[in-house]
Parts: C-alpha cells; sequence; structure tokens
C-alpha cells in the first residue's frame, strides 16, 4: 500500500491502482475547514498525475460524509494557497470535474453544502440509508454558487434542480437516488464503492478515463457557464448584512 502525498485533512492510500481518499475531521462531522478547503484544491490534481491510479474512492471518516463548511467562530477563511476562498472554490470544482479518472463516492453519512457537491460530482455515489444529503446555501444567507446551481440541472433538470437549491431541501438517501442526485442506496458504502472501483480499475484504462472525459464535458461545459457567475455572487453574499446576520445568530446560540 502506497500513500500519496502527506495532507492533514485529507487521509490517502493507494492499493491496487485504486486510491482512497478519505476526508479526515471525524469529530466535526468532517465539516471543511481552512486546511481542508485547500487542500481540496490540489488533491485530484494529484491523484490525475499519478499513473499509479486508475480509480478513486471518496468517503469520509466517522458517521459523515461532510456536512459542509466549518461555520465555528473559530474559522478565519485564510487559505493556505494563497488564493481567495471563492477561488479556491472553483478550482475544487474544476479540478474534480477535470480528473479523467473515475471517482466513486462512497457516502455513509450526511452530505451537505459542499459535502452534496463532492458526493454528486463522484462519477457514482454510493449512499447509505440514513444519509441526508442537500445544500442549504440559501437558508444560511449565501449564494448557492459553488456546485448546485450551476451542475446540478445537468444532473435532475433545471425546474427540479430550482426547487432543491432554491428551498435548501435536505434529501433522504432514497429520495436523492429517485432524482438522479445519487446512483443507488446500499447497507455498505464503502464496500460497494471499492468492489467498482476495483473492477473499473481492471478496464482498459484508456477508454475507460476518455469515455469518463466525454460525459464530462456536459457538466464542464455548464461549469464554464454558470460557475464563476455563482461564486461571484457567492463572494458578495459572504461579504453582506444577510450572512452577517446568519452567523451572528448562530455564534449567538454557543
Amino acid at each position: 500500500m502506497v500513500a500519496l502525498p502527506d495532507y492533514t485533512r485529507i487521509r490517502t492510500e493507494v492499493d491496487g491502482g485504486v486510491a482512497t481518499l478519505t476526508l479526515n475531521r471525524p469529530e466535526h462531522g468532517n465539516a471543511v475547514d481552512d486546511a481542508m478547503h485547500s487542500e481540496l484544491t490540489s488533491v485530484f490534481a494529484d491523484v490525475r498525475r499519478d499513473d499509479r491510479i486508475r480509480t478513486v474512492v471518496l468517503t469520509g471518516a466517522g458517521e459523515s460524509f461532510c456536512v459542509g463548511g466549518d461555520s465555528s467562530p473559530s474559522r478565519t477563511f485564510t487559505t493556505l494557497t494563497g488564493l481567495t476562498p471563492i477561488q479556491e472554490a472553483r478550482l475544487i470544482v474544476e479540478t474534480l470535474l477535470d480528473l479523467d479518472k473515475p471517482v466513486i463516492a462512497a457516502v455513509g453519512g450526511d452530505a451537505l453544502g459542499l459535502g452534496a457537491i463532492l458526493a454528486t460530482l463522484a462519477d457514482v455515489a454510493f449512499l447509505a440509508p440514513s444519509v441526508r444529503l442537500g445544500d442549504r446555501h440559501v437558508l444560511g444567507g449565501v449564494t448557492a454558487g459553488n456546485g448546485s446551481a450551476a451542475l446540478w440541472p445537468v444532473l435532475v433538470g433545471l425546474s427540479r434542480a430550482k426547487y432543491l437549491v432554491l428551498n435548501g431541501e435536505v434529501l433522504s438517501a432514497e429520495q436523492a437516488v429517485s432524482v438522479g442526485l445519487a446512483h443507488q442506496v446500499v447497507d455498505d458504502p464503502l464496500a460497494a464503492a471499492h468492489a467498482l472501483a476495483t473492477r473499473w480499475a481492471d478496464l482498459p484504462p484508456f477508454a475507460l478515463q476518455s469515455t469518463k472525459s466525454v460525459l464530462n464535458v456536459h457538466l464542464k461545459q455548464a461549469a464554464s457557464h454558470a460557475l464563476g457567475y455563482g461564486l461571484a455572487l457567492e463572494e458578495q453574499a459572504m461579504a453582506g448584512p444577510e450572512f452577517a446576520a446568519v452567523l451572528a445568530a448562530r455564534r449567538a446560540k454557543r
């Protein structure tokens, strides 16, 4: 077993051509803090460059997949890359879409906000029966700019995406599958993901990866039209009074 470059918030390992990437803040529901956000900007590019890797399993440590961005008062939104958080957010989505090696999400617990984006932009997502999945950006006073508003219309259709995103809808695992945001509900998502990743790792790599690249053109075209616009509005919202009021209310409850 061989490790990819060391990260502080993402556990990485490679075995038999399958890379397993584990979001690793289990005590916080794998909420994305500044360090994890910065690491997510490079991990998919690292995987793409590593010739040992043919497929990827993306999962979360502990009981959650990823509950979204860390909203704790201690978070400073200071990146490790020198980019702004919004520039990083765009890079996370774009490098994930640029990764030609299949990504299979093993979603054993809640996938919210950015967690929902990562799960739904995987090529296949297996969900545990208890999973909740959704993007509640709008309810938090922020534009849903980092993926759902731009890309979910490709996955589920525009009308359905509008309802899900504008309403901040949180779906059950069965609902997420029925609308087309995930592939299947299974008792052991990690085992199912590894079984499929292992099978795909044995397929002719150019045929597999080039076919995925063709399929991802649909998502990349949508991203080229809407992602930058959405993130610019998200940045504006984060500097505005509505987001500040939501943050103040959260902190007052603690």
